[in-house]
C-alpha cells in the first residue's frame, strides 16, 4: 500500500488467501477485510476517512507485515493555499505601497505591519512565498521547481 491516501481516493489492494487486512490506529480502525479460499482484490474507500497517520497491517497466515499510511483532506490544504496567496498579495500591495511613501497597515497572523521597514517586509514575503511553494509541491508532487519567485529591487 502507498504511504500516502488522499480522502476519497478508491484503492484495490490483492490479499492472498487466509489474509487479514486491518488500516487504522489505537483509538479508530478505518478498513479491515479478511479472506477465505481464494485470492480477493479488496477495494477501499478512504471516502469517510479522517486525515491523520495510521498503521496498515497484514495477517498472511500468522505473518504480519505492518507499515505506516497518512491520509490526507486534499480540501484542507487547499484552503491553507489560499489563504497564504491572499497574505502574499497583500504584503506585495503593502510592499508597493512603501515603496512609493504609502504608510499602510496591514496585519498578517496577528501582527500589525505599522512602520515595518523594506528588508522586514521581504523577509517576511520570502517565508510566505516558501510555504506556497512547499503547499504546492505536496499538493502536485512535482520536483523541487520553485512556483513563485520573490525579486524586488530598490534603487
Amino acid at each position: 500500500m502507498k504511504g500516502t491516501i488522499y480522502i476519497g481516493e478508491v484503492l484495490h489492494e490483492v490479499l492472498p488467501p487466509n489474509s487479514t487486512i486491518k488500516i487504522g490506529n489505537s483509538t479508530d480502525t478505518l478498513f479491515t477485510h479478511n479472506t477465505q479460499h481464494d485470492t480477493e482484490t479488496v477495494t477501499i474507500d478512504s471516502t469517510d476517512w479522517n486525515p491523520g497517520y495510521y498503521s496498515v497491517v497484514y495477517n498472511n497466515n500468522g505473518e504480519l507485515t505492518i507499515s505506516t499510511v497518512t491520509v490526507i483532506d486534499p480540501m484542507a490544504q487547499t484552503s491553507r493555499l489560499t489563504e497564504l496567496q491572499s497574505q502574499l498579495d497583500d504584503l506585495n500591495k503593502i510592499i508597493s505601497a512603501r515603496i512609493t511613501g504609502d504608510t499602510s497597515t496591514l496585519t498578517i497572523n496577528n501582527k500589525t505591519l505599522v512602520k515595518e521597514d523594506l528588508n522586514t517586509l521581504t523577509s517576511l514575503r520570502n517565508g510566505i512565498t516558501k510555504q506556497v511553494n512547499d503547499l504546492k509541491k505536496k499538493l502536485n508532487k512535482t520536483s523541487s521547481n520553485t512556483f513563485f519567485k520573490s525579486t524586488i529591487h530598490c534603487r
